[in-house]
């Protein structure tokens, strides 16, 4: 193993330590530094926005290696794997290379390699499919058709059409609850359906065994139920990982929580995160597991990293005196070493299409000021608050791409390549067959059921089809072509995917593509095509498909814009713009019940959260806009500007007057 501080040379290995921990000192501010090199059993870091909490935790890393720390016995979790191997290249950079064998990924990436190494206690196998949120919601779908009740109309549109149930079974799982106590103490109005969703939940379990699957949630909880239930595999990870490092903690749910516990229970734990940045309770994250860390963990030393590098001083005054609304949150306040620049600007319509002229008109100016498009963002709530802005944007022919939408991996002709794809590497994926075969004329969903009827009674289905073992009562002839494409992906490297991908394209699904999208096939081609240059990173087929469920923003396309080196501008929600930052920003719908949002009003501290992220992506430049009135929707809508705005000290932003163009 690569010893960085050589043994054999007591002087030599002191002189280097001296030397590191100088270039630490140059090259850290003080608290990180203090976070870098603590050598404590725990360890919570609470870093404020742009306070260099991703450089604290890749030197902390590095130290540790340099400290001769085997990277096997690291765990690094991160939001993203792209986070993840961002940072092993900087780790890279910094001390020159990077021994193999560093632990490193998301909560879900993670529980995925182990879980495939310990499949078979899990009855899986290690081929499983992952299911995303569609395939999820047509496998609940299936389960509670199984059950064969004739529900009223109203409960198949909200269980099913609106995927009332695939939410309440994952956040009951996310909040480490059984199903009945979630529904008693979250949602009590729904009790008297709890028989039925027990059925369901037990019918949708057993598809999934039988599809060689798990979902998105069991990648955290059947691996929690793995170390809490196998001593030996608990004991071999609590071993193996000396030291836990975990980022957005705020982000963490109960059961993340449990797990970073459990593994830790005799290891160093260094958590990062920032309490005023916890904004997803929506997807059962827990703003209680930051903030109660120290208590669970009494040995715990806190770090606080305040000095931020990205705003002016102005935009930070306002953000600390915005969040100091909030009683729930461990305090701190955020300073900046940066020269003053201009206090943040709030321009308050007479109605929203007057606000989106507005931000269309300042968006020029800056454009004509010399600020490039790329440098700039609008940021909302909500996507619908930006539908007069685009219209004004398309007016005035500004380029611009919107992040928030429906992504990439939900679009109808990536989920069919990908359903081809799962077929080849797990044929028990019943999803992904009825995906594939509905896609042929004569085969249609009652031949699909007894179709699949039979070729689950083999034991390799794949091999069943292709050797014509099976075939249907009807649509013989797109069987025959069905037939002909798996036999050519069965003989083809699985290493190689863009070449899958080709062999499908060049089949009769290129055919029904055509037919299907007239209007906007090249467009949908291209998008192939970039899946495809993306199969081109990865070793293999399993490898592929298996990144492309576990991150969510891996392919950040749109094929609104075919040149990615284009100058555009970013519109985007708030929850989709966490982590990135601008040198203007412009923050709109400003408006009572609608920022915060009406519902959102009973969360108020968590609503406040959000403004404060969105605040604190502006470098140099905020505006904050409202109206009056708005008309959306029928009617006009009468609420007045946000309590956000209305709480702040005026010395704290200067107004533009409405007559301002």
């Amino acid at each position: 193993m690569t010893k960085y501080f050589p043994e054999n040379n007591k002087d030599g290995n002191n002189i280097n330590r001296n030397h590191w921990h100088e270039r630490l000192r140059r090259e850290l501010n003080a608290e990180q530094y203090y976070f870098v090199t603590h050598r404590g059993s725990a360890l919570l870091g609470i870093a404020g926005p742009g306070s260099g909490k991703t450089r604290a935790l890749t030197f902390r890393v590095a130290n540790l290696l340099q400290e001769n720390v085997r990277p096997e016995n690291i765990l690094l979790v991160t939001f993203t794997n792209k986070a993840a191997e961002e940072m092993k290249t900087r780790v890279r950079e910094i001390i020159g290379s990077l021994p193999p064998g560093l632990w490193a990924g998301t909560f879900h990436s993670i529980g995925a390699r182990i879980l495939r190494r310990h499949a078979s206690l899990v009855n899986r196998g290690p081929n499983f499919s992952i299911l995303d949120e569609d395939d999820r919601e047509a496998m609940i779908k299936s389960s509670l058709a199984a059950l064969k009740l004739k529900l009223p109309a109203k409960d198949q549109n909200l269980f099913i059409k609106k995927g009332l149930l695939g939410t309440i079974l994952s956040s009951a799982r996310n909040s480490a609850l059984d199903l009945e106590d979630y529904v008693y103490t979250r949602m009590p109005e729904l009790s008297h359906y709890l028989p039925l969703f027990k059925q369901v939940e037990e019918i949708y379990e057993e598809k999934k065994r039988l599809a060689n699957a798990f979902d998105f949630d069991d990648l955290l909880s059947v691996w929690l139920k793995l170390l809490q239930e196998n001593k030996q595999i608990r004991q071999r990870y609590q071993e193996q990982f000396q030291h836990i490092l975990v980022d957005e903690y705020q982000d963490t749910n109960a059961i993340q929580d449990q797990l970073v516990l459990l593994l830790g229970e005799n290891s160093s734990i260094c958590l990062v995160g920032d309490d005023a940045q916890s904004i997803y309770s929506f997807r059962c994250a827990e703003i209680g597991n930051i903030l109660t860390f120290s208590q669970k963990r009494p040995d715990c030393t806190v770090v606080k990293l305040v000095q931020n590098y990205r705003s002016v001083p102005e935009i930070l005054e306002l953000a600390n005196y915005s969040i100091s609304n909030n009683r729930q949150q461990i305090p701190k306040e955020l300073f900046t070493a940066r020269a003053p620049g201009e206090k943040p600007y709030v321009y308050i319509a007479s109605d929203n299409f007057k606000e989106a002229q507005f931000i269309v008109h300042k968006v020029l100016e800056l454009y004509d000021e010399g600020q490039s498009l790329s440098d700039i963002a609008i940021l909302y709530r909500s996507s619908y608050l930006a539908q007069d802005v685009e219209l004004e944007l398309l007016k005035k022919n500004i380029p611009y791409m919107t992040f928030g939408g429906l992504k990439f991996l939900q679009r109808a002709h990536i989920k069919d390549i990908l359903a081809w794809l799962k077929i080849l590497e797990n044929p028990l994926d019943e999803i992904s067959w009825q995906r594939v075969i509905l896609m042929y004329e004569g085969l249609g969903t009652a031949t699909f059921q007894q179709l699949w009827q039979k070729m689950r009674s083999y034991p390799q289905p794949l091999q069943a089809v292709t050797g014509e073992q099976i075939s249907p009562p009807r649509g013989h002839k797109g069987w025959k072509s069905l037939v002909g494409t798996l036999r050519q992906l069965e003989n083809a490297d699985r290493e190689n995917v863009p070449w899958l991908i080709h062999i499908i394209l060049e089949s009769h699904y290129g055919k029904y593509l055509k037919e299907k999208y007239p209007d906007d096939f090249a467009e949908r081609i291209m998008g192939i095509e970039r899946l495809a240059a993306y199969g081109s990173r990865c070793a293999s087929l399993r490898e592929f498909l298996e990144s492309l469920i576990l991150e969510e923003a891996l392919i950040m396309e749109n094929l609104k814009e075919e040149n990615p080196e284009k100058e555009y501008l970013t519109l985007s929600t708030i929850h989709s713009a966490k982590g990135k930052e601008w040198k203007t920003v412009l923050l709109i719908g400003l408006n009572e019940g609608r920022f915060p949002t009406s519902q959102g009003i009973k969360n108020i501290e968590e609503e406040r959260r959000l403004f404060y992220v969105a605040t604190t992506r502006a470098k140099d430049y905020l505006y904050l806009t409202s109206s009056r009135e708005e008309y959306r929707g029928w009617g006009s809508y009468l609420s007045g500007p946000s309590s956000f705005i209305r709480e702040l000290p005026p010395h704290c932003y200067q107004v533009i007057f409405e007559d301002y163009f």
